[in-house]
């Protein structure tokens, strides 16, 4: 089998794949639940049990992925998230969009953090890094911007809320052949140990370091405030504040042609200043303006997001180019699980169960 040998471009195809997958599929889900009779409660129970049901199999997986080859796992859980995607879009109950949504949170849970700890160790050279993760921000605006595009033109011509999801899991198909060819890596020395073991050891690692604790905490502090809020930004500024629902997601990729900015921007900023700083100051500036989204002002809040499009690129990048630097190679996935998806999904649940009623 011919191996694909360029580790960043592979890195970045899967990540425009995997970002023009979701997108495509993100810009009208809520309101296609929303259109199914769901109130915003139940989509937030629904979004909290997919969430949750990610614990079960994130960090498990990532010892997997140090263990056996990263590409390898991310292929399994792209294949079972994209099969997800595929059912959810023909469920033809609340029961079965709770199923379908139940087995995309088990995929999220296996690919999860698997691409990027394939490409900090697939690379030559440390200050490749922060670099490479401001491209894949860039590249995952592009592909936010075409996905959204996409995706208002589908449900303008075709009148289904749900076309999109469909050939959104066919997408996410197509990252499998690219990572399967895609050259993978793993540590041999942690071949024989057992996949517990790496669990235990990430974990202990994770919680006797003080500045990734120092990230956890950032994280659960700006990102899931910022989260929440955008699972009902949709109804919200459709329903309750008056926006056209048919040029949602053409505002969308506005928004996302903006993430490509924001990434291309922090790239000239490595030029010139440290990439801890450039996290500490992105943080602040998104605390403020997720802040400012309670003000019930439709322009204002278009304004906000396009800011928080500009600034989240910039605030992503340095921050996993910083938990990267801290972490080692030979668990580096499980870590990386360990204080995002796995750790701070129980967190999430709480302002996801708890949703916000317009009505």
């Amino acid at each position: 089998m011919v191996a694909l040998r360029n580790c960043e471009l592979s890195f970045l195809s899967i990540s425009f794949i995997i970002s023009l997958s979701l997108q495509l599929m993100g810009a009208y889900l809520i309101l296609w639940f929303y259109s199914m009779g769901l109130s915003l409660t139940g989509i937030g129970l629904i979004t909290s049990i997919y969430m949750v049901l990610t614990l079960p199999v994130d960090v498990s997986s990532s010892a997997f992925a140090d263990k056996y080859g990263r590409l390898k796992i991310l292929s399994i859980g792209a294949l079972i998230y994209g099969l997800g995607l595929i059912s959810l879009s023909v469920s033809p109950s609340p029961i079965f969009i709770f199923l379908s949504y139940g087995v995309m949170g088990i995929g999220l849970g296996i690919y999860s953090n698997t691409l990027e700890a394939w490409i900090v160790d697939s690379l030559d050279s440390r200050e490749k890094v922060a670099k490479v993760f401001s491209r894949q921000q860039m590249v995952n605006g592009v592909a936010g911007f075409l996905g959204n595009i996409l995706a208002g033109a589908l449900v303008l011509l075709y009148h289904r809320l749900n076309l999109p999801i469909l050939i959104a899991g066919l997408l996410m198909l197509l990252s499998l052949p690219i990572a399967l060819l895609s050259e993978d890596n793993k540590e041999v020395k942690m071949v024989t140990l057992p996949t517990q073991r790496i669990v235990k050891e990430a974990v202990r690692y994770v919680l006797g370091k003080g500045q990734l604790l120092a990230l956890l905490i950032s994280s659960i502090f700006t990102v899931f405030p910022l989260v929440a809020w955008m699972q009902f930004v949709s109804p919200y500024v459709v329903d309750v504040l008056g926006f056209p629902q048919r040029y949602w997601g053409f505002i969308l990729s506005a928004y996302f042609l903006t993430v490509t900015l924001g990434g291309y921007m922090n790239v000239k900023l490595l030029k010139r200043v440290n990439n801890r700083l450039i996290a500490i100051f992105s943080v602040l500036l998104l605390s403020l303006f997720v802040l400012m989204l309670s003000i019930s002002n439709l322009t204002l809040i278009l304004l906000l997001l396009f800011g928080l499009s500009l600034i989240y690129p910039i605030r992503s990048s340095s921050i996993i180019s910083w938990e990267n630097e801290l972490i080692p190679s030979n668990y580096r996935a499980t870590a990386l699980s360990t204080i995002s998806v796995g750790a701070l999904s129980l967190i999430g649940v709480i302002p996801l169960v708890i949703a916000y009623k317009v009505r």
